[in-house]
Order: C-alpha cells, then sequence, then structure tokens
C-alpha cells in the first residue's frame, strides 16, 4: 500500500514541479519588463526634477540627471575630474520632492526588451562622460584598461594576453567575476549610441526607450563602430589597429592611464611594459565586433566627432586641474588638428607648457623691470638731494 502511494503521488509531484518552473519562467520576462520600466519612469521624473532645479540655478538637466546616479566607483577623483561632481543641493532637492528617486543610485543589472540584461548604473555614469565630450574613457576604453590591468604579468605579447581574456571577457556576468563582461560590454557601446544623442532639452528615459525598442547586437555594434571609428572595413586586419588607436590616442584615455601609472611623460606614451596587455584587450573588443556585424564595412558621417570631442576632454580636464593657461593652449591646438588621429597629446601638452613657461618668464621679466626702475629713482632721489646739499655748501 505505502509503495503504490508512493508511486501515484511522484508523477504528480513532478507535475507540480513542472507547474511551478513555467510560472517561474511566464513570471520572470514580465517581472524583468516590470522592473525596466519602473527605472525609465523614475529617470523621467528625475529628469522633470532637475529642468525645474535648473532653471533657477542656471543648471544643465542632463548633467544633473545624470551626476545624481553616480555613486561608489563613478564618484571617484577621476569621474568627478571628467564627469564633474554631484550637486548636494540638488540630491536634497530630490530627497525632499521625491524620495523614491534614490533607487536609480548605485543601480546594477536591468533586463533589457530583448530579455538581455545590462548594467545600469554603469550605462548612466558613462553616458554621462559621453555628454561631456569623452566618449572612450568611461566606457570601453575604460573596461579595456581594467581588463589590461588585471591580467598584467601574466603573458608576453598581446595575442598571449588576449587568449587568457577571452576566460572572461563577454561572459554572462553582472560584474563579481569579469571586468569586461557582457553587461559592460552592452552598457559601453550603448552609452556611446545613445550619449552622443543627447542634446540639453533631450528625454534621456523616451530616448532610451526608443533605442531598446527591437535593439539587436548587430545595430547596437553597427551604430557604436559608425560613431567610434568612422566608415572602416571590420573584416580587414587594421581594425585592431583601429580600435588600439583610438584608446591610446584619445586626450582622456591618456589622463585615465596616467593616473593608474600606466602612461609615461618620457615621450608621452603608454609604458612599454603595459601596451601588450592594453593591445589584447582592444583585439578581442575588435574581434567582437567585427563578429556583431558579420565582418561588414561599416559606414559613417562623423568619421572625426569623436576625434574633436578627445582634445575639447583634455582641455577640459586641465581646466579642472586649475591650469587654464594650458587648457587654453590645450583647446587651441585641438582646433588647429594638433590631436587629431595622426597624433598624440604630447604636442597639445607641449604647447601649453611653453605657453606656461612664456607667461612665467613674461612675469620674472616685469618683476626685473620694477626692481630697475626703483632703483633707478633711488639713485635719482639721491643725486637730487646732494646737488641739494651741495649747492647749500657753497
Amino acid at each position: 500500500m505505502t509503495t503504490h502511494s508512493a508511486t501515484i503521488r511522484l508523477p504528480r509531484l513532478a507535475c507540480l514541479l513542472g507547474f511551478l518552473l513555467a510560472l517561474l519562467l511566464w513570471a520572470a520576462p514580465r517581472a524583468g519588463a516590470e522592473e525596466y520600466d519602473d527605472t525609465l519612469d523614475r529617470l523621467g521624473r528625475l529628469q522633470d526634477l532637475a529642468v525645474e532645479y535648473a532653471a533657477d540655478n542656471d543648471g544643465d538637466p542632463i548633467q544633473l540627471t545624470l551626476a545624481y546616479t553616480r555613486t561608489g566607483d563613478y564618484n571617484t577623483k577621476m569621474w568627478q575630474l571628467t564627469a564633474g561632481a554631484r550637486d548636494i543641493e540638488f540630491e536634497s532637492y530630490v530627497a525632499e520632492k521625491d524620495p523614491d528617486l534614490a533607487a536609480l543610485q548605485g543601480m546594477n543589472t536591468v533586463t533589457l526588451p530583448n530579455g538581455q540584461g545590462i548594467d545600469f548604473g554603469h550605462l548612466l555614469a558613462s553616458m554621462n562622460l559621453v555628454y561631456n565630450g569623452i566618449p572612450i574613457t568611461g566606457s570601453w576604453g575604460g573596461d579595456c584598461m581594467q581588463l589590461a590591468q588585471a591580467y598584467y604579468g601574466q603573458a608576453d605579447d598581446a595575442a598571449g594576453y588576449a587568449e587568457l581574456m577571452r576566460q572572461t571577457f563577454n561572459i554572462d556576468d553582472d560584474g563579481s567575476t569579469s571586468k569586461f563582461g557582457d553587461q559592460d560590454l552592452r552598457a559601453d557601446l550603448d552609452s556611446v549610441v545613445v550619449g552622443s544623442q543627447l542634446s540639453r532639452d533631450a528625454g534621456i528615459a523616451d530616448m532610451l526607450r526608443t533605442y531598446y525598442e527591437n535593439l539587436t547586437d548587430y545595430d547596437r555594434a553597427y551604430r557604436f563602430i559608425s560613431l567610434s571609428f568612422g566608415t572602416v572595413d571590420t573584416a580587414d586586419a587594421g581594425f585592431a589597429d583601429t580600435v588600439y588607436n583610438a584608446v591610446v590616442q584619445d586626450a582622456g584615455m591618456q589622463l585615465l592611464f596616467y593616473m593608474n601609472s600606466m602612461w609615461t611623460t618620457d615621450g608621452w606614451t603608454l609604458e612599454e611594459s603595459y601596451a601588450p596587455a592594453v593591445r589584447g584587450a582592444t583585439d578581442l573588443l575588435a574581434e567582437y565586433l567585427s563578429g556583431a556585424v558579420n565582418g561588414e564595412k561599416v559606414k559613417s558621417e562623423t568619421n572625426d566627432r569623436l576625434v574633436a570631442m578627445g582634445g575639447q576632454a583634455l582641455a577640459d580636464a586641465l581646466t579642472a586641474l586649475g591650469d587654464s593657461d594650458a587648457a587654453s593652449a590645450a583647446l587651441a591646438a585641438a582646433e588647429e588638428g594638433v590631436t587629431g588621429a595622426a597624433s598624440s597629446t604630447s604636442a597639445v601638452l607641449s604647447d601649453a607648457t611653453h605657453t606656461l613657461q612664456n607667461h612665467f618668464n613674461v612675469k620674472i621679466f616685469l618683476l626685473f623691470l620694477l626692481i630697475v626702475a626703483a632703483l633707478a629713482v633711488f639713485f635719482l632721489i639721491m643725486s637730487c638731494a646732494l646737488f641739494v646739499s651741495h649747492r647749500r655748501k657753497k
């Protein structure tokens, strides 16, 4: 009897478990969709408050909105220098008006309409930098650098590094295992595509909602390549060179490398020991991008857009450091094409340093003239006094 009863219960138990599993599979996408919609709803409400606040405080609603979401690793000295400091008064304003919006800070995985996960906090922080004219540093370039740091010293050449990095690059990960997992990769590409379209009056949530509707990996990669590298044949062996050169020639990346002791002032270039690791990381990214667009030739109408942003980024960084004269020289050099794709920022820094030295020499020269003039006046007064004294004795 006991055996017969157990035999009857097992199929029922299996059916019940199957039903529960089906229910979970049915509910999971809907829960993800609800989370996605809630996130964009909060983002829209946050920007509405930013518009209200900016009207009375002469601020930029886009900057206020994106900066509000940056916490932890996205609020370090480097991020504050390049993306801007968060507005404490605006945060107090948000806390008073809509406390629920604090959920936008420290965000991690959000499920997109196509079922893919994305590091939403990373996406918004990177968009902040792209909006500020720094499209590589806070997104794919920064992640390539971190991947290079993680594997530094474990291989002899770029090919060896790429093979090792393949173990963690673009894997299904929420950031707990990989320095450049699939969620980071999507955030990097999307931040460039969407961030480059942002304007002061744009609705961030609406732009994201439109962008993610029916988005495919092909569309994402094609638009990213077009914006980042211009017209390029992704099947050509030179595409990997293009990706690597974009990183090492970008002013923002040079600043990031320098602050992480990976860049040398001797020749203003990437440290020789780090070059293979960085190249291995960029080669993997180039391989992924080429595969995502089936090795097609990508066409673009904005071949030099991101180069111009890089020059502006360097000037902004120098200004933030208090070197206003150097920033002016850097920006002038960038406008003249000194920071173009065929040159490095060393020329800009050289010009800026030269300008500072010239200004310093002028000040010394003026001080010297003042001293000479003072001495001349002193001797003139002494001469007059001696002359008067001599006349009185007569």
